[in-house]
C-alpha cells in the first residue's frame, strides 16, 4: 500500500468517524473487502477516492464545509477545496490540499445520490462507512454491459477479483439495479470485441498478479452470462466450478 493510499484511508476513517453523511465506494473500499476475505491474488493501486453525499443535495459550500469539519485534528495539515460542482450525471470533485505545499495530496468525487445500503470495513483500528459488494458489483456490471468498458478495464478486474471472495446471489445485485434505477445494456462490446478488449487490458497499469487476458475473459464470460440474455434467475456463484447454481438447491 502507498502512502497516498494509507493517508486517504486515514482521511476517509475521519470522516465516517465524524458521521457525515457520505459513504465510499470504489477502488479503496474493494481493497478493504478483498483484505477482509484474505484475497491477496491480485492489488491494484489508486490515486482518488469515490464516494456517495447520502443526504439532501447541499450546496457545495457545505459539502466542503462537512468535510473540512470532519478532518478534525488533520485540519491543521490538510484542507478540502472544491474542484468541480455537481450535476444531474456528474459528481462533485474535491481535493485534498497540502496546508504547507498547497499541492493537491488526492482528489474525492462525490456523487449526490442515495445508496442502496452500508455497513463498516476496518484497516486496522480505522473504521469506514463503505457500500456494500452487492452495489458495487451493480455499479460495475452496468459499465460492462456498455462500450465504457473500454476506459473502466479496472472495473473488469475488480469484479473478477470479487467474484473470487464474497458471496454474490443474482437476486441481490437484481434488487440493486431495481431500487437504485439502473438498466443494463447489450453487452455488445464484451461480446463482439474481443480484440479491442485485449488491447485495453494489455495497457492495464497499476494492477499486480493480473491473470492473463484468455484466463480472465473465459472466467467473466461465464460469470456474466446471465446478465447478457436476460435469463437471470435466483443463482448464487460457485467461483471454483466458475458456474452459477439454482439458490433453492444449497443445503440447509
Amino acid at each position: 500500500m502507498t502512502d497516498k493510499e494509507k493517508l486517504m484511508l486515514e482521511i476517509m476513517g475521519k470522516i465516517s468517524n465524524a458521521d457525515a453523511p457520505i459513504v465510499f465506494k470504489g477502488a479503496m473500499v474493494t481493497r478493504l473487502i478483498l483484505s477482509e476475505h484474505n484475497f491477496d491474488k491480485i492489488s491494484r493501486t489508486t490515486r482518488d477516492t469515490d464516494a456517495h453525499w447520502t443526504d439532501s443535495p447541499p450546496t457545495m459550500a457545505h459539502l466542503v464545509n462537512e468535510i473540512n469539519r470532519s478532518l478534525g485534528n488533520l485540519q491543521e495539515r490538510y484542507v478540502a477545496q472544491p474542484v468541480r460542482d455537481y450535476k444531474e450525471k456528474q459528481s462533485a470533485g474535491i481535493s485534498i490540499v497540502d496546508k504547507a505545499t498547497n499541492s493537491e495530496l488526492f482528489s474525492m468525487d462525490i456523487s449526490i445520490k442515495p445508496v442502496y445500503d452500508s455497513r463498516v470495513y476496518y484497516h486496522g483500528d480505522i473504521g469506514i462507512k463503505g457500500v456494500l459488494p452487492d452495489e458495487i458489483l451493480a455499479d460495475k456490471l452496468a459499465v460492462m454491459s456498455t462500450n465504457r468498458l473500454f476506459q473502466r478495464m479496472k472495473d473488469f478486474v475488480d469484479v473478477y477479483a470479487l467474484s473470487h471472495c464474497v458471496n454474490i446471489q443474482t437476486s441481490r445485485i437484481l434488487d440493486v439495479f431495481a431500487t437504485k434505477k439502473m438498466e443494463l445494456q447489450s453487452f455488445d462490446a464484451f461480446i463482439n470485441r474481443i480484440t479491442d478488449m485485449k488491447h485495453a487490458y494489455g495497457k492495464l497499469r497499476g494492477v499486480e498478479g493480473k491473470p492473463d487476458f484468455e484466463v480472465i475473459y473465459a472466467y467473466m464470460k461465464k460469470f456474466i452470462g446471465p446478465f447478457i440474455g436476460n435469463t437471470i434467475v435466483n443463482n448464487v456463484w460457485d467461483s471454483a466450478a466458475q458456474v452459477w447454481f439454482d439458490d433453492a438447491l444449497q443445503m440447509p
